[in-house]
């Protein structure tokens, strides 16, 4: 008989899509997780730092030819860019930094290493860290080590190595784990709290060879996300996602892979619950993007120029938040330090040449099978960068007024077709003024 009401009871749970709510979920007390209680919440945003430990390489032949067919990530320049953001955090003391994904450029274990003593060293200065992985972080076949013409495959890390050498870093602080994946919950005050969530695809890695761009939030973790929620309510806390994807489409050209693929469903889960923001990364361009009463804010990627940051600060006593980007102040970091190298000391003028030369070329080399003339592509190729570095760090909007791409419609329709001609008008189109900053009203939610 025993046996009879086992099998029955498993067919009417089959047969009921039961949602689960926050008693079938660990949670924890939520107040011992607190930095500050009824207090201002100051957070320093940052995503895509795409480091790789010295040990990695000898700055040789293979890494430099590496470096020149990137995409404008200044991975040899880490260092400094790394240190210039601790410098920072310690003299302005967030109460937490907030870490969106792609800690290291190849999810290469001494890499992530590496990592973690420069975040264990920010929170011995009195600052929280909370980090999520990227898609570039786990189960990467792409891992290598650059010793002179060659790359030479090395250790990556699995999930549980992550939540393993980042455990001070979030998992620790938790309130609630996902049972599926590398989310948690955490509070980093009474009022706020972070969903930090892991929206990557990377248990197929090692078979495809390959780390897969794309990422969703799956059905399982959806409903750990509702039972959050949730519990957050009860605890009259504002929930703040957080993931390496992004929720909303920032560039017309691009967002295959780089938007959650199941951002419909994600986007009115977020709806539902009275989201009024989601902090991401992944583009590595500064942009903010509303949608459904959601601001998506993609913060600028750290190894890519302009080196910038967001700085998030709620008012308790007001109930509002706001978000504004902060570049890195290389230069006058370096000479505290009397370091003497000549890029440092000048390092955004180094900086804003480093990166134009990647636009130049891919807008050039992508323009030499069209029939421009060679001046035309010249011209296009230098607009490209204009265009790149304002994108980038969220200063589109000067576009409308001294770049009239449009006086050349003829020429354009000569490329019309390729993706040179998709990126720049959607560039060129994007009328947002509010990508650097931001001001939400939690009070009149």
């Amino acid at each position: 008989m025993r046996f009879v009401n086992i099998i029955l009871i498993s067919i009417l749970l089959i047969g009921c899509d039961v949602e689960k709510d926050e008693a079938s979920f660990s949670f924890k007390d939520p107040s011992s997780s607190y930095i500050t209680k009824e207090k201002d919440l100051s957070l320093f945003v940052t995503t895509d730092w795409h480091y790789l430990a010295d040990s990695l390489t000898d700055n040789g032949r293979a890494f430099q030819k590496y470096l020149e067919s990137g995409d404008g990530k200044q991975l040899q320049d880490m260092n400094a860019i790394l240190d210039t953001f601790a410098f920072e955090v310690n003299q302005m003391k967030p109460d937490a930094v907030i870490i969106s994904g792609d800690l290291t450029n190849n999810g290469e274990k001494a890499s992530h290493e590496a990592i973690a003593k420069r975040l264990a060293s920010l929170e011995n200065n009195g600052t929280n860290v909370y980090v999520i992985p990227g898609n570039h972080d786990i189960n990467n076949p792409w891992a290598r080590k650059f010793s002179g013409s060659e790359q030479i495959k090395v250790d990556s890390i699995k999930a549980s190595d992550f939540s393993s050498i980042y455990h001070e870093f979030g998992y620790k602080k938790a309130i609630s784990k996902d049972p599926i994946s590398l989310s948690y919950l955490t509070a980093p005050s009474e009022n706020v709290w972070l969903l930090m969530l892991d929206t990557n695809h990377y248990k197929n890695n090692k078979n495809t060879g390959v780390p897969e761009l794309n990422g969703s939030l799956s059905t399982q973790t959806i409903e750990w996300v509702k039972a959050c929620y949730n519990y957050a309510e009860k605890n009259n806390a504002q929930v703040i996602p957080v993931m390496h994807h992004n929720l909303a489409e920032h560039n017309q050209a691009f967002h295959d892979g780089y938007t959650l693929d199941n951002k419909e469903q994600a986007t009115e889960l977020f709806h539902q619950y009275a989201t009024p923001i989601v902090l991401s990364g992944h583009i590595h361009a500064q942009n903010i993007h509303k949608t459904k009463d959601i601001y998506d804010i993609a913060t600028s990627g750290l190894s890519v120029y302009p080196q910038q940051y967001g700085v998030v600060n709620y008012h308790a006593t007001r109930q509002n938040l706001t978000y504004e980007t902060k570049r890195l102040d290389i230069e006058s970091w370096a000479k505290k330090n009397d370091k003497k190298e000549k890029k440092l000391l000048a390092f955004d003028s180094y900086s804003a040449s480093y990166f134009s030369k990647f636009a130049y070329h891919l807008a050039y080399n992508s323009l030499k099978e069209t029939s421009l003339s060679l001046k035309q592509k010249e011209e296009l190729a230098n607009r490209m960068i204009v265009m790149n570095q304002r994108f980038f760090s969220g200063t589109e909007y000067l576009n409308q007024s001294d770049l009239e791409l449009d006086q050349e419609e003829k020429e354009w329709e000569k490329i019309k077709d390729t993706f040179l001609h998709r990126y720049m008008k959607s560039i060129k189109t994007d009328n947002n003024q509010l990508d650097n900053k931001l001001f939400i009203d939690f009070s009149k939610k």
